[in-house]
């Protein structure tokens, strides 16, 4: 069909002239100077922690290989939100269980942890915009106590349990 001089010369003016590149999914992706491991449509849909569907093979003594798969240890758990003030229903990992913990908290965990992105629509991605909405929507209501001349006790005491101090100007004036 092709000779193989043809196919030499016009693969590399095929991949000069178009900006994508010809790899497999499973391969790491590079998208805006960050690399990005493929992520299957399951993993996505809860708080797997970087763990999915490895693949590979049975090999007994008579070294005859059998296809097989690991699957992550997925529970459904209900996770407590301290920003939000609700219990949330996730499919999660345990090793995402264990981070949660090490993080010191969902939130902190939805809001720090480089596994949970912030675009899609995966369990994950919807929580934690909410949680950021949440406490915009808090910084905007201390703004507007401050320059009341309200106390701003209250809103000080629930962002400190999510880590984040609001650092304002107006206090100082």
């Amino acid at each position: 069909m092709f000779s193989l001089s043809t196919l030499r010369r016009t693969i590399p003016s095929l991949l000069s002239t178009t900006s994508t590149t010809l790899t497999p999914p499973h391969v790491l992706v590079q998208s805006s100077n960050i690399q990005q491991r493929h992520r299957s449509n399951r993993s996505r849909r809860g708080l797997y922690d970087g763990k999915d569907i490895r693949f590979g093979n049975n090999v007994p003594f008579s070294m005859k290989k059998t296809r097989r798969r690991w699957n992550p240890n997925v529970q459904f758990k209900t996770l407590y939100s301290e920003v939000l003030d609700e219990s949330i229903k996730f499919h999660v990992t345990t090793a995402a269980l264990r981070t949660i913990d090490k993080f010191g908290g969902l939130d902190n965990y939805l809001l720090g942890s480089p596994n949970v992105s912030t675009k899609g629509e995966g369990e994950g991605q919807k929580i934690r915009n909410r949680i950021i909405q949440k406490l915009k929507h808090r910084e905007q209501l201390k703004k507007q106590a401050i320059a009341r001349g309200e106390s701003t006790e209250e809103f000080d005491n629930k962002i400190i349990l999510v880590g984040k101090k609001i650092k304002s100007d107006e206090v100082n004036e």
